[in-house]
């Protein structure tokens, strides 16, 4: 898949949040996002997808979790206000009816309200992961751009809305007619079984032939074992192979050559993300390393290689630069 060059005028970021979100409504969420990173957190807002056609943008979006979550906590609440126990052939009551319709209200608002926020936070895990895997932006946003959300999964998403809409239309008009059918069903005859007469008593005489046995004997039964014809090795089923682990995401290596620049180690791993992004934005070989501590898990954001003591301290130059601290060492 071909990545759009971004203008010169689109920076890194902007880059990367456009090959992470796909061709379809790119222009409307690269605005939110830009307001969420200048204001440091994500609020609410509103999103019309989201809320009216809320799992179908999930799966579109590839919010997997969210939309797990989502039909969970929908039938979940549901079924809790149905009640498993209840007559299903009497129509719902008064209150049923205002539980239902409160869910569905709870439903489409909750989306509305927080979906460019969820959007915005997995777009910004994507983001970290692509640019730890790569080691260029350019590499980084061919890695976001094939997995991005393309027109190809809204049409297929589209036409799976019409295949399960044209079921349930004919499911219904079925049942219709079979409940509106005037004419009679016929009910199955219970077989009684007959019960025969007792045999007359033959009656006593010299002239009375005798009696016939009622019961003829059973033949015997067979004595030599049936073989069964063994089953031609070419029409014998394939036993299908063992499914092998899965593949571990590779890590970017940590760079063991040359001098490196240490920026700060934080315990919020969202300040390390915005420290790293505003790095990469600045043109800097950044990455991020997780390290375990006395006082728990720290993210730890370093700027290298370099193969030089004079191009370390250039790049410690423009860091400081940034109101940052720079470290220059030697893994």
């Amino acid at each position: 898949m071909t990545v759009t060059p971004q203008p010169a005028s689109e920076t890194t970021t902007t880059a990367l949040y456009r090959a992470a979100l796909g061709p379809v409504n790119v222009g409307r969420y690269l605005p939110v996002f830009a307001r969420f990173d200048g204001a440091g957190r994500a609020g609410p807002g509103w999103n019309w997808a989201a809320a009216l056609l809320t799992l179908n943008w999930l799966v579109f979006r590839q919010l997997w979790g969210a939309a797990l979550m989502y039909v969970a906590a929908v039938e979940g609440l549901a079924l809790l206000v149905l009640g498993l126990s209840r007559d299903w052939q009497v129509s719902p009551s008064l209150a049923e009816w205002g539980f239902l319709g409160a869910i569905f209200v709870l439903s489409c608002l909750i989306p509305g309200v927080y979906g460019n926020a969820w959007l915005h936070a997995d777009t910004r895990r994507r983001m970290t992961r692509a640019v730890r895997e790569a080691r260029t932006v350019r590499e980084a946003c061919a890695a976001l751009a094939q997995r991005s959300s393309t027109r190809k999964r809204l049409w297929v998403l589209a036409i799976i809305n019409v295949a399960l809409a044209a079921a349930a239309l004919g499911s219904y008009w079925g049942l219709s007619r079979w409940v509106s059918d005037p004419r009679p069903r016929p009910v199955p005859a219970v077989l009684v079984p007959e019960v025969a007469a007792p045999p007359a008593a033959p009656v006593a005489g010299p002239s009375a032939p005798p009696a016939e046995p009622l019961i003829e004997a059973m033949p015997a039964p067979l004595t030599q074992p049936t073989t069964v014809a063994p089953v031609p090795p070419e029409l014998s089923a394939v036993v299908p192979a063992p499914a092998t682990a899965p593949v571990s995401v590779p890590v970017r290596p940590v760079p063991l050559e040359g001098l490196a620049i240490n920026v700060g180690l934080f315990a919020d791993a969202a300040n390390a993300d915005r420290v790293h992004a505003r790095l990469i934005d600045a043109g800097l070989p950044a990455y991020i390393q997780v390290v375990d501590s006395p006082k728990g898990q720290r993210t730890r954001v370093r700027v290298g290689p370099f193969a030089s003591r004079a191009l370390a301290d250039e790049a410690a130059g423009r860091i400081r630069a940034l109101g940052l601290d720079a470290v220059v060492f030697r893994p």
